[in-house]
């Protein structure tokens, strides 16, 4: 059996409304957006947890874990919301692939849903109960929540890990010529490419501790101690974390198969070398600004989402598979439609949100919008009641031309 044959008979036979490169690069970006957000809620969970059983040490451990499961609260859900994007991504154009790896572990694929979902109710009651004088039986439902957090994560790697070894399906669906369709097993799992996306996640809080100490620093309500406190410490965080994943990434160079030629491809050793670069300018990187380390570790993220993209190609390309052989039909109305929401709404609103809350959240009391943020403010209002409007007309002219004018 051909399974190049297999794969591309697979594919969506409607095809995709534009060129499969700009899906890719979609899927990259938005990639991106939603694995800082999981890498920070790990972070956050991990040290609000550590935090919380050091309270007796000092006021500054209790204020931090408290601060801290608000972040992690806040950081599952978004990336809950921005993982939404790059799953809809791959399925557009890697659909074979991530489908018939979904089969294969079903129950896994299923049951990812439920643990996330029990997760986040455990981090909500650890949320609540986090409170000056609360016992320490609470952080059961932290270490709860955080362990389902690893098992969901470690799901979302074996089925991305499975799509990539399409020449294996046959014998997980039918080991011995048996067919096993339970959906029961996680089929393969890459141990230090799992450990380096988690473990990522002590340089993000770190990172963010240095850019919440500056944030907050211009608010006279905040102690400057415990603001210097979580500054040092996400310095050490940050320093400490990415020489540790820079060994978890060499561990993962080392363990690519000699025959895809991925052990001496330059990206990943970019990756190896913003790595260790970064692991040793931590410091000089927060005098310059505190915001550069999360810089840093955005361009690290944006480094290993092409990695990525470059390990799928080189596994899928000799096999037959080439996204550029999707099957394109123009749909300029519905692409049009999207980049500009995508402009407009993604810009215009979400960036006035986004400036609104920055500035609300730097101010001490209640907030007052100068005149530029007031009539950013009414122009988002005025086109997200533009935008909702031409997306009911452009839906009802389609029903009506599909129910009246085709007839």
């Amino acid at each position: 059996m051909d399974i190049g044959i297999v794969m591309n008979a697979l594919r969506d036979p409607a095809g995709v409304p534009a060129h499969p490169v700009l899906f890719q690069l979609l899927m990259v970006v938005t990639w991106i957006l939603h694995i800082a957000f999981v890498h920070l809620a790990l972070g956050a969970a991990g040290l609000a947890i550590f935090a919380f059983h050091r309270r007796e040490r000092g006021p500054h451990w209790a204020r931090l874990s408290l601060a801290l499961t608000k972040v992690a609260k806040v950081a599952v859900s978004l990336l809950i919301v921005l993982g939404v994007a790059p799953l809809l991504f791959t399925q557009v154009i890697y659909d074979p692939q991530w489908y018939v790896s979904n089969v294969l572990s079903g129950r896994w694929a299923i049951a990812f849903i439920f643990t996330l979902m029990i997760g986040y109710c455990a981090w909500f009651a650890f949320y609540y109960g986090n409170r000056p004088g609360a016992g320490r039986h609470i952080g059961i439902y932290a270490w709860l929540a955080l362990a389902l957090f690893c098992l969901d994560g470690l799901i979302m790697h074996a089925l991305s890990y499975q799509a990539l070894l399409p020449e294996q399906w046959l014998a997980w669906y039918a080991p011995g010529g048996a067919v096993d369709a339970s959906g029961a097993k996680l089929h393969a799992i890459q141990w230090p490419r799992y450990l380096l996306m988690m473990s990522l996640g002590l340089p993000a809080v770190g990172a963010f501790l240095i850019a919440y100490a500056h944030y907050l620093g211009a608010r006279s309500d905040r102690s400057a101690g415990y603001l210097d406190f979580a500054a040092r410490l996400g310095e050490r965080l940050a320093r400490w974390g990415f020489a540790f994943c820079l060994v978890l990434m060499l561990i993962w160079q080392a363990v690519h198969p000699a025959a895809s030629g991925l052990g001496a491809h330059p990206l990943g050793w970019l990756l190896v070398a913003l790595l260790g670069t970064l692991a040793g300018s931590v410091q000089p990187l927060r005098r310059a600004h505190p915001y550069l380390p999360v810089a840093g570790g955005l361009i690290l993220l944006t480094i290993l989402a092409l990695w990525r993209e470059v390990i799928r190609i080189h596994h899928l390309a000799p096999l037959g598979y080439d996204i550029a052989n999707y099957p394109v039909h123009i749909d300029w109305p519905t692409t049009f439609l999207f980049f500009s929401t995508l402009a407009g709404i993604g810009g215009l609103v979400g960036g006035f949100y986004l400036t609104l809350l920055y500035r609300a959240g730097r101010t001490s009391g209640l907030y007052s919008a100068d005149t530029l943020v007031s009539r950013w403010g009414t122009s988002a209002v005025a086109l997200l009641c533009l935008w909702i409007a031409v997306f009911l007309a452009y839906g009802i002219v389609i029903w009506v031309r599909n129910q009246f004018v085709g007839h």
